[in-house]
């Protein structure tokens, strides 16, 4: 059983004349000290350095009822508390009474997520809880507010949005945002809650009885042979002197995607592994969903050597200079994806996008090459749980990938 007593430590008097009171709290044959926001002076004392002021007494008292208040509440778990813990407990106070900005967590976790690279994962978080605090009209939610009919409401309202100009509504946002607060959500309750302690700090489940709104993918078209040559083919644009054409960056990067077996945007601003003519890095995207962490290597085709040594980074530290030119992943591909507008606009697609190469790549090897889907689904480095474990057995070739490729590009030229 825990017990507590009001202390005065004389060897930490300070050099004004004061004195902060502690709580002695002492469990299973170990002491710890609990400062309390009280400080007194020698007026306050007794000769025998004890408390006489009746005002610290009782405010004392009232701490120490409720500590014990708190350690009844836990009943036999207390036994198996060690004296850190029922502290941390203790400083926590009444689990009734919780209290947690999910906003501000929120927040933390995406910046976490910027710090491992995974910059595309923390903005889909972010623009969560943007609509989030839109919806609500404040910077601030606590965690115990989001309830079942909070979510609803918030689905609906999302729903009821109406659609930016010149754009079709689209159903993402009812599912997307939603299910990223579902995660943090669980995520609050797997570091908060301790089922073995009986401690339960967020008790409300508010997504068990929801059904998020599918999503339905808007169909990805992907270009022809014939459209993936013309922008091979296309002559750059007059740029200002001294300075790189948005347009022709994003042809020259849209090719050098397309070229390296759709390597997306992020893996081409931070690669940094070039050697023997290859390019190997591990995918962003699934890395971490990946026992082999998502690794690929690709070989560089003569078709697009050029591009690259026009791009390397003359640091050194990446394979490309693209991190010179952008402060950061979503800098760059909002700008590679405007310049394609142009781009498209000189081919005759619509509203082309940097994804439309990778897209294109899987396309044309099944559809035209007669490439197999186990290949074209290596190439992609896509994740299937179904083959976790035969991944873990086999050594990894990248030889038919690299066939794979060369009888893409040579189709398309």
């Amino acid at each position: 059983m825990a017990t507590f007593k009001t202390v005065l430590l004389s060897h930490q008097m300070k050099k004004d004349g004061t004195i902060n009171i502690k709580i002695r709290v002492t469990h299973n044959r170990k002491s710890k000290f609990i400062a309390t926001t009280f400080f007194v002076t020698k007026n306050d004392l007794t000769r025998t350095f004890k408390l006489k002021n009746q005002y610290y007494i009782e405010e004392c008292d009232k701490l120490i009822l409720k500590y014990r208040s708190h350690c009844n509440k836990l009943g036999e778990r207390l036994r198996n508390l060690d004296i850190n813990h029922l502290i941390e407990l203790l400083l926590q106070g009444d689990d009734d009474h919780f209290e947690l900005d999910f906003i501000e967590y929120g927040r933390s976790f995406a910046n976490k997520l910027r710090k491992q690279g995974r910059e595309g994962n923390a903005q889909t978080y972010d623009d969560a809880l943007n609509n989030l605090v839109k919806f609500v009209g404040r910077d601030h939610i606590l965690i115990n507010e989001i309830t079942g009919n909070f979510i609803r409401d918030w689905i609906e309202w999302i729903q009821n949005m109406p659609a930016r100009p010149r754009r079709k509504k689209g159903t993402r946002a009812a599912s997307l945002y939603p299910s990223n607060v579902r995660a943090l959500h669980n995520r609050i309750k797997d570091e908060y809650n301790d089922e073995d302690q009986g401690i339960i700090r967020v008790p409300l489940s508010p997504f068990s009885k929801i059904k998020l709104p599918k999503f339905v993918p808007s169909r990805k078209r992907a270009l022809t042979a014939d459209q993936i040559k013309a922008i091979f083919n296309l002559d750059d644009v007059a740029a200002p002197k001294n300075k790189v054409s948005r347009t022709n960056l994003s042809k020259d990067v849209f090719i050098l995607s397309f070229g390296l077996i759709g390597m997306n945007a992020v893996d081409l601003f931070n690669c940094t592994e070039y050697k023997d003519g290859r390019i190997t890095y591990e995918r962003t995207k699934t890395k971490n969903r990946r026992t082999d962490r998502a690794l690929i290597s690709i070989k560089v085709e003569d078709e697009i050597r050029s591009l690259l040594d026009k791009y390397r980074d003359p640091a050194g530290e990446r394979v490309f200079c693209f991190y010179h030119m952008y402060k950061s992943v979503s800098t760059f591909s909002a700008a590679l994806n405007k310049g394609l507008k142009n781009v498209g606009e000189r081919i005759g697609v619509e509203n082309l996008e940097f994804y439309a190469a990778r897209h294109s790549w899987a396309t044309i090897a099944i559809n035209d090459v007669e490439i197999d889907k186990f290949t074209v689904h290596t190439a992609m480095n896509h994740v299937d749980d179904t083959m976790k474990v035969t991944d873990i057995y086999i050594r990894k070739s990248w030889e038919p990938m690299d066939k794979a490729n060369r009888k893409v590009i040579d189709y398309v030229r």
